[in-house]
């Protein structure tokens, strides 16, 4: 049995999207399910939605995101001699500062350092968006079987509820819906967040004239996903593009993106999300730390619910082994 799961490998990524997908779209499947519509009627105009939704963007967005990114490549000589430009003056600024020879070859070696985990960092996400086109026929089949899962889904738990034995089954089922509420308050919660603060991003980019706005916005809405240090990740390239222009531009950006993050902070996440994830804020920070040290990126986006999940599993265990604990 181990050595045919290791054969079949290549689809789990088309199972784990198709779970992922299903977990989505579930409670839209049920919400028309309740108004009347047949199971497969339900999955099929949800699957309509999305595919028009996805579609439309794809129409829409694809154009002006390949459009700016042929103007990036066109443009990247010219913000190269800016940045060169740009650093020129610095050390010329901090050479005449009188600081001793031994510090400015710290600061020049920390400078080509940097210079270097940026090089790496663009290679790496180049390769990346490159190696998705391996993925594509993983990805076609996750629908496909999503609808199966979305279709018989209470055939699925029901048999396998039937496995676990009589005497544990209330326990884990409660510990399933415990951990289901925190994926459910994680997942929906964080995506939508993450979209309205994309959204904002490259609204307010845009009205201030920033080049590549659109580009900037996903970003934006992309590292929100990172808990505390998603916001200042997609504030760089926006402030550094902001620096090749005016000084006062930068300002403008700046101020742009604290108000969006207040924004998000304090209006936007307390209502869709609010104190749902059940972590304190000095356990999501070190949990982000730990994930980005040990799995990169993968580590910064899946740290909050993996710990979040890791305390409902420990608040479980303790709350059956050690009554006073309650």
């Amino acid at each position: 049995m181990l050595y045919f799961i290791y054969l079949i490998r290549g689809i789990f990524l088309s199972l784990l999207l198709a779970v992922v997908l299903a977990y989505l779209l579930h409670p839209l499947v049920r919400m028309l399910e309740s108004r009347g519509s047949s199971r497969t009627a339900s999955i099929l105009i949800v699957y309509a939605v999305v595919f028009i939704l996805a579609a439309g963007l794809l129409l829409y967005g694809m154009p002006h995101i390949i459009a700016q990114l042929n103007t990036i490549r066109d443009v990247i000589p010219e913000y190269a001699v800016q940045v060169q430009e740009f650093t020129d003056s610095l050390q010329l600024e901090y050479a005449r500062a009188g600081i001793p020879g031994a510090i400015r070859q710290i600061i020049d070696e920390r400078i080509t350092w940097l210079e270097q985990i940026l090089v790496q960092m663009a290679e790496r996400v180049v390769q990346n968006i490159l190696g998705l086109a391996g993925y594509l026929f993983n990805i076609i089949l996750a629908p496909i079987f999503a609808y199966y899962l979305l279709k018989d889904i209470e055939i699925f738990t029901d048999r396998t509820v039937m496995f676990i034995p009589a005497r544990w089954r209330g326990d884990v089922l409660e510990l399933g819906r415990q951990v289901s509420r925190v994926i459910d308050s994680f997942v929906r919660g964080y995506l939508l967040v993450s979209v309205i603060t994309g959204l904002l991003t490259g609204v307010v980019l845009a009205f201030l004239k920033v080049e590549f706005a659109l580009m900037l916005g996903i970003f934006a809405g992309l590292t929100n996903l990172i808990p505390y240090f998603g916001p200042f990740i997609g504030a760089v390239p926006a402030v550094a593009l902001a620096m090749l222009v005016s000084k006062w531009l930068v300002l403008k950006v700046i101020i742009a993106f604290i108000l969006i993050q207040q924004a998000e902070a304090s209006i936007i996440s307390p209502k869709i999300l609010g104190d749902r994830v059940g972590l304190h804020p000095l356990v999501v920070i070190l949990a982000v730390l730990a994930g980005g040290q040990l799995f990169g990126l993968a580590g910064l986006i899946l740290a909050v619910p993996v710990a979040a999940i890791l305390r409902v599993f420990i608040y479980f265990a303790a709350a059956r082994l050690l009554p006073e604990f309650n």
